[in-house]
């Protein structure tokens, strides 16, 4: 009896300590009105947007490394560009006067696969104008060639470039397999070449 009371009140700390933790992150995802709600608090943020675009997928996270942090930060999520950038306020003198870009990090292949069925599936930006100085077409036509892949990529969409990266893993998947069957071909070869010296080594002594 009294091990059952135990076991279930070790369950039930155990239910409550997530829940702690799920409500100490407070993470949840916020649709266009909200972040434009976020951007009339944050210039940082606002002036990044505005620059960017909106993101595939927005969230809003709180915060539990304050002061001098306000209570949450706001996530984006740009997946054509594979990338996570966070944005808080800071409070100085009683007012969250200070407004910064507080992280950025790349995005995998496995986040993008991820993030892509909850995000907003906005319409791939189309190409831009080469940049001042840029090498002419003949000149660069080797590296447009060799980049081709990687910027058709940035330019599809997360169901593409998720499926490109399935497509990938399956194309490594593949070559391994090869290359584990060009080795055990490879020692089928040198176990019978050293089959047949064994034999000619035997007949030499015979005669």
């Amino acid at each position: 009896m009294r091990r059952g009371v135990v076991a279930m009140a070790v369950a039930w700390a155990v239910v409550l300590g997530a829940a702690r933790v799920g409500l100490a992150r407070g993470e949840h995802e916020i649709n266009d009105d909200q972040l434009e709600v976020e951007m009339a608090r944050n210039r940082a943020l606002a002036a990044y947007v505005a620059r960017n675009g909106k993101p595939d997928l927005a969230e809003s996270r709180e915060l539990a490394d304050r002061p001098p942090w306000d209570d949450h930060e706001v996530t984006l999520y740009y997946l054509g560009i594979r990338k996570e950038i966070g944005f808080a306020r800071a409070w100085i003198l009683g007012q969250p006067t200070v407004h910064l870009e507080r992280y950025e990090r790349p995005l995998s292949d496995a986040d993008v696969a991820a993030l892509w069925k909850r995000a907003r599936h906005r319409p791939a930006s189309k190409d831009v104008d080469p940049a001042p100085g840029s090498p002419p077409a003949a000149a660069g036509a080797a590296e447009h060639a060799e980049g081709a892949a990687p910027r058709a990529e940035a330019a599809a969409g997360p169901a593409e470039r998720a499926e490109q990266a399935a497509q990938r893993a399956e194309a490594a998947a593949s070559r391994l397999e090869a290359a584990a069957a060009e080795a055990e071909h490879a020692a089928d070869r040198a176990e019978a070449a050293s089959d047949a010296m064994e034999t000619a080594v035997q007949t030499a002594r015979r005669k």
